[in-house]
């Protein structure tokens, strides 16, 4: 009796230590795995820092959140007969098809620093047949002339270079929505009109090395520490436009293939940083965007991280002092946090403890019935 009782605690304390042993081995793989997350979330933000945290390779395509907002075509009217306020009501999308077109880049249209919603506003133009602008649909859903919808821009990573392009000679992103159907700038099966804007966080380095080049067809404004570096209004061809950071963190800017300029803008070396990016393509004549990103250390990260399906996405980082929430933010990924994952591990952890207690109780109970 006393041996069966002997062999039965022998078999009992057995069970016991192998569900223990299970317990400690996948809490130590969840810890470690945890704390592996953690560690890429703090690591430095240089360049090669960041692509090894987001394991972004040679040619690997990295995601960047955008905001659109599709607009209607605006009725023909005849500008030259009506007041700038009158014309700025009437005519904002499409102009070829109405017979104006100036073809000339506008600047002035828009302000020099951004507002406390850290969006541009508009300022009158001076020249025909645009007489200004008025974005308070560029930027907002306005019942029956504008609507908004959240995407995505890929860029693809040149490793050799330390580059990031993204080339759209057709650029057309909001082919598949039909807020704007019927108008009849669409019958080549295009849609025309929209306007877009994104912001680029970044670590400013010391290599005066950094680049964002951007060439787009129309209004292009580009805002560097909230001001405006790159003035590119009016309708007009595609157009390039350039900024230089250089190791002090001047800001050196151009367009249209004009030598660089300092532009009285200057960026914290070693600190977090924004380009923010406003575009309108206000005319059917055709489309383009291209982004150039050279040597910039962007803030992304691995929306693995978050459960999300595999990829890598640039990223606000609401812990950094210099996050400023974008509009249409609900499309911007946002990285776990230290504390997130240290009460994921937490989590984790207890959820073992009770699966163990579980399969204790289990093993215990077929030790009963059997004997």
């Amino acid at each position: 009796m006393k041996q069966t009782q002997h062999k039965k605690m022998w078999i009992w304390s057995a069970v016991v230590l192998g569900v223990m042993i299970f317990g400690v081995f996948a809490t130590t793989i969840s810890l470690a795995n945890t704390v592996h997350r953690i560690t890429e979330n703090a690591i430095s933000k240089t360049p090669d820092a960041i692509l090894a945290n987001t394991k972004v390779g040679n040619d690997g395509l990295v995601q960047l959140p955008v905001m659109y907002y599709d607009q209607r075509m605006d009725e023909c009217v005849n500008l030259y007969d009506m007041s700038a306020k009158d014309a700025l009501e009437k005519r904002q999308f499409e102009w070829s098809e109405c017979g104006y077109n100036s073809g000339r880049i506008e600047q002035g249209l828009a302000s020099y620093e951004l507002n406390d919603q850290y969006l541009p506003t508009a300022v009158a133009g001076r020249l025909l047949p645009n007489r200004g602008i008025d974005m308070t649909r560029w930027l907002d859903g306005v019942d029956g002339k504008s609507t908004g919808y959240a995407g995505m821009l890929e860029l693809r990573f040149d490793g050799n270079q330390t580059v990031f392009l993204f080339d759209e000679r057709n650029f057309y992103p909001l082919d598949d929505v039909d807020f704007s159907d019927g108008d009849i700038v669409n019958k080549d099966g295009h849609n025309h009109l929209f306007t877009m804007n994104f912001a680029v966080p970044f670590t400013v380095l010391a290599s005066g090395a950094e680049e964002f080049i951007i060439e787009a067809d129309d209004d292009t404004f580009v805002y560097v520490d909230n001001k405006l570096a790159v003035d590119m209004g009016g309708v007009h061809d595609a157009t390039v436009g350039r900024i230089a950071i250089h190791e002090n963190g001047e800001v050196y800017t151009g367009v249209d293939g004009e030598s660089l300029a300092y532009s009285g803008i200057n960026v914290p070396v070693g600190e977090g940083a924004i380009i923010r990016v406003f575009h309108a393509d206000r005319d059917s004549r055709g489309s383009e965007l291209s982004l150039k990103l050279v040597g910039m250390s962007l803030n992304m990260i691995s929306t693995e991280l978050a459960g999300a399906d595999e990829g890598v996405q640039i990223a606000y980082d609401p812990s950094d002092l210099t996050y400023v929430p974008p509009l249409g933010e609900s499309a911007v990924f946002r990285p776990d946090t230290t504390r997130g994952l240290i009460v994921l591990t937490l989590l984790e952890g207890v959820s073992i403890v009770i699966m163990s207690i579980v399969m204790m109780y289990a093993a215990r109970y077929l030790l009963r019935r059997k004997n």
